[in-house]
């Protein structure tokens, strides 16, 4: 798929095929960039779970294992926390290149994790406002949840196109889904759905032990981050040109200046690189 073809308004079936019309040819590096990381940290963090379970209840018997329970739990602890700021990353490699590939510029596995790590506390405060905010509105009531989801659903798209940092990326999604937030809301249901049943085929699938969980939980995410990654951004394109009408030049020179790591270049009231 090149720039041009990128840059037309699609229905939400069409922007499903568009996704998996790119996945079916870069999908060998979409995953290898996921599934560096998310392998290793999925099956780590499913053995300490394992270990925390299986000393929990000799402490509540009455055991002697007490300190091998905190060391566990305390390590789990420790691997989440780490976890959240190495996904973080993973996001930002992933969207980077899902993004490339829909511009037709191929992004190398270091060249994605460079710009996720130079970008990791934008991508973080995003994810982070992001969380709060649906889950408050959760607690509220479930019809706010959904509307703040689904405004804020294409900050990470407008961090990794337009260099976006932070608020300014969650102000740039919000603006974006206004007027269209029934057609955004739809497309979050249905890749809700697809990667809920490609997640769930792995795991029925897989022997139940701690390690097969673990596998099914990788393979899962590996296989179904790359298409969110590439159905967000087709829906923020899509949103670009209902509402704007950019041109292919615009949008490739913001994705280019916004690959580079360093200060910020000024862009022009169009959204363009000056």
């Amino acid at each position: 798929m090149d720039a041009t073809s990128v840059m037309k308004p699609r229905r939400v079936g069409e922007l499903f095929a568009a996704a998996l019309d790119v996945y079916g040819k870069s999908w060998a590096r979409l995953m290898a960039i996921s599934a560096i990381v998310m392998v290793p940290m999925t099956i780590l963090q499913y053995f300490l779970w394992d270990v925390v379970r299986g000393v929990g209840p000799s402490i509540i018997d009455g055991g002697v294992a007490r300190g091998d329970f905190w060391q566990a739990a305390a390590a789990s602890a420790l691997l989440g926390i780490l976890g959240i700021f190495i996904y973080q990353v993973l996001v930002g490699a992933v969207a980077r290149s899902a993004a490339g590939h829909l511009f037709g510029r191929e992004t190398t596995i270091r060249e994605a994790y460079r710009y996720g790590y130079a970008r990791l506390w934008s991508i973080l405060l995003v994810s982070v406002v992001v969380g709060l905010a649906v889950t408050g509105a959760f607690i509220l009531l479930v019809i706010p949840g959904f509307f703040v989801l689904t405004r804020l659903i294409v900050s990470v798209p407008a961090l990794v196109v337009e260099g976006k940092k932070g608020r300014a990326a969650l102000r740039r999604s919000w603006e974006l889904v206004s007027g269209y937030g029934w057609k955004v809301f739809g497309t979050i249901v249905l890749m809700g759905l697809i990667t809920g049943l490609v997640s769930g085929v792995f795991a029925v699938a897989t022997d139940q032990g701690w390690l097969g969980q673990a596998l099914a939980a990788a393979v899962g995410s590996v296989v179904t981050g790359p298409f969110v990654a590439l159905v967000l951004t087709l829906v923020y394109l899509d949103l670009r040109v209902r509402k704007e009408q950019p041109t292919v030049t615009v949008v490739l020179e913001e994705f280019e200046a916004a690959g580079r790591i360093g200060p910020s270049r000024p862009r022009d009231e169009r959204g363009g690189v000056r």
